[in-house]
């Protein structure tokens, strides 16, 4: 994400083209169900650098629950505010530098990582990308963060080799998905994780090799049958807590655990200690992975990243320049059908409240799109 209002200094922002818009707003901190509303609130303004996106469908991500609970630390935002991690949408409106947005489909995350569920969003440019505007909007809507995040993860930092032998954890959901459909496309064997039957058959329709079910089965001791002991040479976990550990069980000599979410609950970003000694006999590493573009700049402080200050916190982003490579990549393997995004619920605007409790609740599999038409 880039720094929220970094530019409006320098130019003042715009008035909306519009006035008024239809947004679910978080008038408290507590559970989706109880705190959200659907209002009718100001249009946002439109500072330089940032387009205004006309938005026709909002994508389900879980840090934007934990952030409605108002236990998402890392990108704290006080109440009211309205929720939203992810768009899709027409850019109808450009703050200065921006104008030959105008007019193009885009998806991407917008100002500040909110403002998503609403009629529309302001996006900074550097987390807004393109994509045909005869790209159906499902397939639009569920392609932006988890195939980007999964190109990040497995191929930029962990750099998974054709015949490597990966384990996805959660490979039903969307970053999951598309993480199996990567991996199988770049020639490695895949051990995906999930919680039913019907999401076993979704990651091997996918092209995992093995898939195990880690409510019935000790997945360490599955991992290791699936290999027969040599393990695997990288790991996939958006889950954290005890899966965390039980992971580095899995690993081979060399092995890369990349760690990139906390499913298991959020808290555990700042609470869950490291044990070093792991790290040493394993002879195994640990890969941070955080999807914010930047400009192709070094941060002036650890505040440019999401607008709040962690002095005890490294912050270090991909560049715009990867992310427009990254999802040239991504849309040239769409386009030959080589790669296909995962949907498992669609709802109209009024449903969003009962589309993140299913969600939240793990009832779905794949992405979670709230069209603001229908």
């Amino acid at each position: 994400m880039a720094a929220p209002g970094r530019f409006a200094g320098h130019v003042p922002a715009q008035p909306s083209v519009v006035s008024t818009m239809r947004a679910w707003v978080a008038g408290r901190f507590g559970e989706p169900l109880d705190v959200l509303k659907l209002e009718t609130v100001d249009a946002p303004e439109v500072a330089a650098g940032h387009i205004l996106v006309r938005v026709l469908a909002a994508t389900l991500n879980k840090n934007e629950i934990d952030g409605i609970r108002g236990v998402y630390a890392s990108m704290p935002t006080p109440a009211p505010f309205i929720p939203g991690f992810e768009v899709y949408g027409v850019v109808e409106q450009a703050g200065a530098g921006a104008e030959a947005w105008i007019g193009k489909h885009v998806i991407g995350m917008p100002r500040g990582g909110h403002g998503g569920y609403a009629e529309y969003a302001v996006l900074p440019t550097v987390m807004a990308f393109e994509v045909p505007a005869a790209l159906p909007a499902r397939t639009a809507s569920a392609l932006f963060w988890p195939f980007h995040l999964a190109w990040l993860a497995l191929f930029t930092r962990a750099h998974l080799q054709r015949d490597e032998t990966v384990l996805i954890h959660a490979g039903a959901g969307g970053l999951g998905s598309a993480a199996i459909q990567l991996a199988v496309h770049a020639g490695a064997r895949v051990i995906a994780t999930a919680g039913t039957e019907e999401k076993l058959g979704l990651c091997r329709d996918l092209g995992a090799d093995v898939a195990i079910n880690y409510r019935t089965t000790d997945f360490v001791h599955a991992v290791l049958d699936a290999t027969h002991g040599r393990k695997v040479d990288v790991a996939l976990d958006s889950v954290g807590g005890e899966v965390l550990e039980q992971t580095w069980r899995c690993l081979n000599y060399g092995a890369r655990h990349i760690i990139l979410g906390f499913s298991s609950g959020i808290e555990q970003e700042d609470e869950r200690p490291v044990l070093l000694r792991q790290l040493i006999f394993g002879n195994f590493s640990m890969v941070g992975v955080l999807m914010t573009y930047v400009e192709d700049r070094v941060l002036e402080s650890a505040s440019d990243v999401s607008g709040v200050a962690y002095p005890q916190v490294n912050f270090n982003m991909p560049s715009r320049a990867l992310g427009e490579e990254i999802h040239a990549r991504i849309l040239d393997l769409l386009a030959r059908k080589r790669i296909r995004p995962i949907v498992g619920l669609e709802v109209g605007f009024e449903e969003l409240p009962q589309a993140i409790d299913r969600f939240d609740r793990r009832e779905t599999w794949g992405r979670v799109i709230v069209h603001t038409t229908r």
